[in-house]
């Protein structure tokens, strides 16, 4: 039908029929003679190619998810899938998500980033539910799907830098009640949390937590005091049909970034944890694992170290991605350069370092000033 057809009607006259693939609508054209009504119709297709014609009657919710499916899922791993689609459902959607795509306008585009603000989302949350809408209509543009981009023109709020005080980290004392209750025994001599000294070694390598749970005793090198990074666990939707459970844990052969695939030096207290975890997870594969020797939940290690926290007195517990922060603190405060500590860290550049740990730098130059003092 998209090539269209050509018939004489009962009236004598001669018509086209012509259906454009990507609309519900359908174009007739009528002449003569079946020349004339050839030649509409070959005019009528090269107009055609020329101005694309506005997709099919469609919201934008079903047109995003349909991009969401059929594209994103192709190049996105996981995790970024899972992110991207609660961008959607919970920051674009319930703005536009009933508009047609028709009749989506720069300024509905606008009043959705405007409410998103006003709401005290982040600038990062807002230009991810901006950066979802752009890149889905982009893409529509291209492929002729729809005529105009609604995102030209849309001015994304002021980024602010991130405030002192914005990134958490425990200080030295705290950090060492930690360790030490994290390595506390029962009288009868048994770890009163089984992988207690995980919370050790992420404090002393600065790990994620996915890194730290596919981490595997051939990661780790005794005599060159190194551990490998070269994979992750990932917790993921489950969207299998017939789930048992919401969410499954996910071996990904790769970091978070390239930068993330790195070897990581270890300090005297790290391999000490190490070994101390041997006696307790030797058997099994991996260096960090349930009673089981399955791969331990994250869920159940971040409810594990806010135990910990109360234990220690700390009222307002954080979850375990603080322990990274308070690692590089300690670099920091050590008097160590933000190329080395982007490095271990495995950011993907030493800009996010810097930008992350912008107070913390500033402090480190300012200390180094006071040093001139004692010459």
């Amino acid at each position: 039908m998209s090539d269209g057809s050509i018939f004489l009607r009962s009236d004598g006259k001669w018509a086209a029929k012509y259906k454009h693939p990507n609309t519900t609508k359908t174009k007739y054209l009528y002449g003569k003679s079946e020349k004339e009504v050839k030649k509409k119709l070959r005019e009528y297709k090269q107009e055609v190619m020329r101005n694309p014609i506005t997709v099919k009657k469609m919201s934008v919710q079903k047109y995003m998810n349909d991009w969401l499916i059929n594209v994103e899922s192709n190049r996105l791993k996981p995790k970024s899938f899972d992110r991207k689609e609660t961008t959607l459902i919970n920051q674009v959607y319930p703005k536009i998500g009933d508009l047609q795509i028709a009749s989506l306008t720069a300024n509905d585009v606008q009043n959705m980033i405007n409410e998103l603000l006003a709401e005290g989302l982040s600038y990062s949350t807002i230009k991810k539910a901006y950066d979802s809408v752009n890149a889905c209509f982009k893409l529509g543009v291209i492929k002729e799907e729809i005529a105009r981009n609604p995102c030209l023109g849309v001015k994304l709020p002021t980024k602010h830098k991130k405030k002192s005080g914005d990134i958490e980290f425990f200080t030295e004392d705290e950090a060492q009640r930690i360790c030490e209750v994290s390595k506390s025994i029962y009288n009868n001599g048994k770890m009163v949390y089984r992988l207690g000294y995980a919370i050790v070694l992420l404090m002393y390598t600065g790990l994620r937590i996915g890194e730290l749970l596919d981490l595997k005793w051939s990661d780790f090198n005794a005599d060159a005091k190194t551990l490998t990074i070269d994979s992750s666990i990932v917790l993921i939707k489950n969207r299998n049909v017939n789930k048992a459970t919401n969410y499954i844990l996910e071996v990904q052969d790769y970091t978070k970034t390239e930068a993330g695939i790195r070897t990581v030096y270890l300090s005297q207290k790290a391999i000490a944890a190490i070994e101390e975890l041997r006696k307790i997870n030797g058997r099994f594969e991996r260096i960090v694992s349930n009673a089981k020797g399955e791969i331990a939940d994250p869920t159940n290690i971040d409810r594990m170290f806010r135990q910990i926290q109360k234990r220690c007195g700390i009222k307002k517990t954080s979850g375990v991605h603080i322990l990274r922060h308070t690692f590089a603190s300690m670099l920091f405060k050590k008097g160590v350069d933000v190329k080395t500590v982007s490095e271990l860290l495995g950011h993907a550049s030493v800009q996010i370092t810097y930008d992350t740990y912008i107070h913390l730098i500033k402090e480190q130059k300012q200390q180094a000033i006071t040093l001139l003092d004692d010459l």
